[in-house]
C-alpha cells in the first residue's frame, strides 16, 4: 500500500476530512497544463516539508541511506521524502515509519488514495 503524508496548514486542520482528502486527490490527478492552479490550491492546503532536516534525522537517527530520492528498510518499506508530499510503501510497519513523520509535525494529513483511506497523523498516536 502507498501512503502520501502532507503538512497541512493550522486553517486547513479542522475541515471536512472528506474534503480535504478530495482536494489532495485532485490535486494528484491535476494534469500538468493546469500547473499553476494546482501549485495555488496546494499552497493554500499545505506547508512544504524541510526535506533536508528530515533527510539528515533519518540518516543519523537510523543510519539509512538514501538511494535515488527513496529510503529502504528491511522488510521492503520504503519511503520518499520531497518538499510537496512524502510517501511511504508498506505492507508491514506502517506506524513505525509514521513516527519519524510525527515527530517532524503534528499536523500531517495520511491519504492512501488507491483505497480512499485517509487519517491524521496525530490520531495514530493518542
Amino acid at each position: 500500500m502507498k501512503y502520501y503524508l502532507f503538512v497541512i496548514r493550522d486553517d486547513h486542520k479542522c475541515d471536512n476530512d472528506a474534503y480535504l482528502y478530495s482536494m489532495l486527490e485532485s490535486l494528484k490527478l491535476l494534469g500538468s497544463e493546469n500547473y499553476n492552479y494546482g501549485f495555488s490550491l496546494y499552497h493554500s492546503l499545505c506547508y512544504f516539508f524541510n526535506d533536508s532536516i528530515l533527510k539528515n534525522y533519518i540518516e543519523k537517527k537510523y543510519h539509512l541511506k538514501c538511494e535515488d530520492n527513496i529510503y529502504t528498510l528491511k522488510d521492503d518499506t520504503s519511503f520518499s521524502i520531497n518538499k510537496s508530499c512524502c510517501w511511504i510503501k508498506t505492507n508491514k510497519h506502517l506506524k513505525e515509519v509514521l513516527c519519524i513523520f510525527y515527530i517532524y509535525h503534528k499536523n500531517i494529513f495520511v491519504c492512501n488514495f488507491d483505497n480512499q483511506e485517509y487519517f491524521w497523523l496525530r490520531d495514530k498516536f493518542k
